[in-house]
């Protein structure tokens, strides 16, 4: 079952606490991009918002927020590199993306790093952005639909790899179908209103591990 794979990668942490702690996370994204909008949209001075600005907080909270979630998986390391956010338990690297028609939908217009990092084939390269952010590590893919007037409305993980612009999945599970399920608690506090003021971090680059030290498949 997919959901012993997921158990497995992630071991200790509990399915349902990771899920929880994701889901929250990419919900909060959501709420505090549409707040800002808001804002934009009844300014004294008028309208200042764009057809880009509800996106550009959205990607913005998720960068600078991520390290707020070692709180919950103190496990977790967080490293923000090619304009992304790396999440890394000790066994597997979990990357974030939007999908526009959910798992299936196609990712013609998928950046190159996205590519990258869902292609199944060893990298040529001496040193590639797959090793850079997760090293040896197996990765799991998050990928989530949403928009400012519904917020989030849909959440998976999984492992698979990119085929005609769309993923071939390994296996796939619908996480708002297990936060259901298991009746996870939603946060009721405040949102932080000021996770747009934080520094971006750094990652330091090192050289790639040799051919010997890799893990296969």
């Amino acid at each position: 079952m997919s959901v012993d794979r997921l158990a497995a990668l992630i071991d200790p942490i509990p399915v349902p606490t990771l899920v929880s702690v994701l889901c929250e996370w990419l919900r909060d994204a959501h709420e505090v991009a549409a707040e800002h909008q808001r804002l934009r949209l009844s300014g004294p001075r008028g309208d200042w918002n764009n057809s880009h600005s509800f996106g550009t907080d959205r990607y913005q909270f998720l960068v600078r927020t991520a390290e707020s979630l070692t709180a919950q998986l103190p496990d977790l390391q967080v490293e923000w590199a090619f304009q992304t956010v790396a999440l890394k338990l000790p066994k597997v690297g979990i990357y974030q993306m939007q999908v526009h028609g959910g798992p299936n939908g196609s990712l013609a217009d998928a950046s190159d790093l996205r590519r990258e990092l869902l292609n199944g084939a060893d990298h040529q390269a001496l040193f590639s952005r797959p090793d850079a952010l997760f090293g040896d590590r197996e990765r799991l893919a998050l990928v989530w639909t949403g928009a400012e007037q519904h917020g989030l409305t849909g959440a998976w993980i999984g492992q698979g790899e990119l085929v005609d612009n769309r993923v071939d999945w390994d296996w796939c599970d619908y996480l708002l179908d297990m936060t259901n399920a298991t009746g996870v608690p939603r946060r009721t506090g405040p949102l932080d209103p000021t996770i747009f003021d934080v520094s971006e971090p750094t990652l330091p680059l090192r050289p790639r591990h040799s051919e010997d030290g890799r893990r296969s498949g």
